[in-house]
């Protein structure tokens, strides 16, 4: 994915579905010249797919990007991945191996 899927602990602006995303936490609708954020927050369908993603029992990973800050946060046994700026020459390697 490109944006992240929140966790909890995270900033409004880490990923997408946080509880306290919408117009009162957007504060950089005018300097990104862009609408501002809904006032009822995400739609059903955002939150839906959330929750499909971390009720998912044969989901390995999320891999994802757009903070540019390398982290690893893990919800519902599923861990989400997110790589640091390729701009800086920074990469994710992870490889998937079966446990002898």
């Amino acid at each position: 994915m490109h944006i992240p899927l929140y966790m909890p602990g995270r900033p409004v602006g880490f990923g997408c579905a946080h509880p306290e995303w919408g117009a009162n936490s957007d504060k950089n609708f005018e300097i990104e010249r862009r609408e501002k954020w809904r006032a009822s927050g995400h739609t059903k369908v955002t939150m839906d797919f959330y929750d499909e993603v971390f009720n998912a029992d044969n989901l390995l990973t999320i891999l994802a990007g757009h903070t540019h800050r390398q982290s690893v946060d893990i919800k519902n046994n599923i861990p989400q991945y997110v790589s640091g700026a390729n701009a800086g020459a920074f990469f994710t390697d992870i490889r998937i191996a079966q446990m002898p």
